[in-house]
């Protein structure tokens, strides 16, 4: 379920304590990021420490085709973080925006799978049961999650847009005829392309998340003006910003090509111009829709008859739990919490409300799908929360429930997201749930951070 942000750690006995935070910072990275970042860091070093010059790092088209097929440096002009060593400073600044940002997008890219399903005129159900029913069969048929597999086709088109763009201007004539229109600084666009990546990526979040609060060089900016605010920061401080603004172009032209009913899309009437290909699904293994863990005998606790979603594909050690408190089926989960609230007996009650607190096999409760989702209600059902009225108007409290849910528990082993830290990474530090999370004694925790508060 949790996919992009769930993590399990190494056994990191045999690590000094001073590093082990680092290690458990680096190793909590989504496959994507951590792989980009460790090739972008031994690359770096290796030309810090002369073993490669920049010539043998950058983009030179002529020699890739035979009989030269420098093949490697299509991988190095877009892993080598330079211009620069390792201690200069926008080097480590990109090295470090590609740790703070790539993760928030890799843990939600844009959705450019497709599953076509035919459209059919059926009658609308007749009572709110049926109308959930059919809204949440439709939302696993047709909105199933590939978060990997649409990040790294989003890497891969990008990729072949920046190189494809930059060959269009500095390979044709194209160049020729702008010069006399726009005073451009030369090179106009320089052969290594790791921070022209970097800021499609950043501008994808941006457009994602546009409410977002973004702390950079220690402004607070709204998600959709970040790509807006790296462009003047970098003309105020008289930065290079040609690479920058390559890479929002070609951000806002993915987004456009993956948009559904996009502008792109409807000229040339089509749902999507491009999508994640099948073959990418099923190779990074999110192909199916069938359960891991469904069984005749329940799904990890609750009764088959009570799994409205057969055929759910779950984390390993999930329960249909966490698929609800993502997709927000407070009605459901509702049902569960009268479960546990009509049984009278320590053991029944401590049984049945035992799946509410399960962790998967990355630490996961139900409790972190709902924050990572941003589902306020599944909160307030989860946390068993009230109204009370006051003289500075309403807020919440928690009321002697069954569930016993602890709202600062922390993922992967107890080390890693508090449900607050998730919000505040997902979402903004001001959003509802956030809100919601710090009045009921809610803090923020991550990989490395202190121990968890008791409630």
């Amino acid at each position: 379920m949790n996919n992009g942000q769930n993590y399990q750690l190494p056994n990191n006995e045999d690590v000094p304590p001073v590093f082990e935070p680092i290690l458990q910072f680096y190793n909590a990275l989504p496959i994507i990021t951590r792989a980009w970042f460790t090739v972008a860091l031994v690359t770096t070093g290796l030309h810090t420490l002369e073993v490669f010059d920049t010539n043998q790092l950058i983009f030179i088209w002529e020699r890739l085709p035979p009989p030269h097929l420098e093949l490697w440096r299509i991988v190095t002009s877009f892993a080598w973080a330079g211009p620069g060593t390792l201690v200069d400073f926008p080097v480590l600044m990109l090295l470090y925006s590609m740790v703070v940002v790539v993760p928030g997008y890799e843990r939600d890219p844009h959705d450019a799978c497709w599953i076509e399903s035919e459209r059919q005129q059926e009658e609308m159900p007749n009572n709110s049961e049926e109308m959930r029913d059919r809204i949440v069969n439709t939302w696993i048929r047709r909105r199933p999650k590939h978060r990997q597999s649409d990040c790294i086709f989003a890497f891969l088109v990008c990729t072949l847009l920046i190189l494809s763009t930059y060959l269009l201007i500095t390979e044709t004539t194209l160049l020729m005829e702008i010069l006399p229109y726009a005073p451009l600084r030369h090179p106009v666009l320089l052969p290594v392309f790791t921070r022209t990546l970097l800021y499609s990526i950043i501008t994808l979040h941006s457009l994602k998340h546009p409410d977002q609060q973004h702390n950079i060089n220690f402004f607070p900016v709204p998600g959709r003006y970040v790509p807006l605010f790296h462009v003047g920061f970098g003309l105020m401080m008289g930065y290079r910003i040609n690479e920058t603004i390559h890479g929002i172009a070609v951000g806002l032209l993915y987004d456009q090509l993956v948009k559904e009913e996009g502008a792109l899309a409807s000229l040339l009437g089509r749902k999507r111009v491009i999508s994640t290909p099948q073959i990418l699904v099923h190779l990074v293994g999110e192909e199916g829709l069938e359960s891991d863990v469904v069984t005749n005998g329940g799904a990890n606790g609750i009764p088959n008859a009570n799994n409205p979603y057969p055929g759910v594909r779950l984390e390993g050690g999930a329960n249909v739990l966490h698929h609800a408190a993502a997709i927000g089926d407070t009605q459901f989960i509702q049902t569960q919490i009268d479960r546990v609230e009509s049984m009278t007996s320590v053991g029944a009650i401590a049984a049945a409300a035992a799946p509410f607190r399960q962790p998967d096999r990355n630490g996961w409760q139900p409790l972190h799908e709902a924050a990572r989702a941003g589902q306020v209600n599944v909160l307030k059902l989860l946390l068993e929360v009230e109204p009370v009225e006051g003289q500075q108007g309403r807020h919440w409290r928690r009321r002697a429930g069954k569930l016993r849910i602890n709202v600062n528990a922390r993922t992967n082993s107890d080390r890693g997201f508090t449900a607050l830290r998730l919000v505040e990474e997902n979402h903004a530090e001001n959003n509802e749930c956030a809100a919601l999370l710090r009045e009921l004694g809610g803090v923020s925790l991550g990989f490395g951070d202190g121990a968890e508060d008791d409630e």
